[in-house]
C-alpha cells in the first residue's frame, strides 16, 4: 500500500552542476537540517554510483528514520532511482517498523533551466498491520503533505544555493605584501 509523492522545481543551471552539488553528502544533509542527520554512501569518493549502498538518518513526517538504500540505476547526470528500507523505532525503540522506501531524481533540460523532481514513496505491508501504520502516518502525522514538504525543502534549498553560486562573480582575495 504506497504513499507517494512528487516535488519539482527548476534551477537556473546544467544538470552536471547540480548533480555534482546535490550528489555531495554535505549538501544534501544540509538541504534540510532540521529532518537530516548525515548522508555517508559506501563508495570511496562518498559519492552514489549505480550499485553503491548508503545509509541516511532523517526524520518522515516528525519520525526518526535509518534508512539503508541502494542505487539501482544511475544515468549520470539525469536519473538516479534508489531503493531502501527505513527503520523507524516506535515506542522508545520497542518496536521497529520497516518500510521500504524509494525514490527517482530527475534532472531535464528546459528552456527556463534544468528541471529538478524527487518522486518518493513508501509501501506500507499490506496486511492489517499495515493498514494500520498507513492510516496514522497519512491522518494522524498528515505524513502526505509532510512528506511532499520534506522533498520540497530539499529542491530548494539545492535552487537558492545553486543559482546563488552559479551567478556570483569570484570573490577577489587581497594578496597584498
Amino acid at each position: 500500500m504506497y504513499v507517494t509523492d512528487k516535488a519539482e522545481i527548476v534551477i537556473d543551471a546544467s544538470p552536471e552542476e547540480i548533480w555534482d552539488y546535490v550528489t555531495d553528502p554535505v549538501h544534501w544533509t544540509a538541504s534540510n537540517p532540521e529532518e537530516h542527520y548525515g548522508l555517508e554512501y559506501d563508495t570511496p569518493d562518498n559519492r552514489p554510483r549505480e550499485g553503491a549502498t548508503f545509509q541516511q538518518r532523517e526524520e518522515v513526517a516528525g519520525m526518526y528514520a535509518d534508512l539503508h538504500g541502494r542505487f539501482q540505476y544511475i544515468d549520470h547526470p539525469h536519473v538516479a532511482v534508489w531503493t531502501g528500507t527505513a527503520y523507524y523505532p516506535v515506542l522508545r525503540g520497542l518496536v521497529t517498523v520497516r518500510i521500504p522506501e524509494g525514490g527517482t531524481i530527475r534532472l531535464e533540460e528546459t528552456e527556463d533551466g534544468t528541471r529538478m523532481s524527487h518522486a518518493v514513496w513508501m509501501d506500507f505491508p499490506n496486511n492489517r498491520r499495515g493498514q494500520l501504520l498507513k492510516q496514522l502516518f497519512t491522518t494522524v502525522l498528515d505524513g502526505k503533505a509532510k512528506l511532499y514538504d520534506h522533498t520540497n525543502k530539499e529542491l530548494v534549498f539545492f535552487k537558492e544555493r545553486i543559482e546563488s553560486t552559479v551567478h556570483e562573480p569570484p570573490i577577489p582575495t587581497d594578496e597584498g605584501p
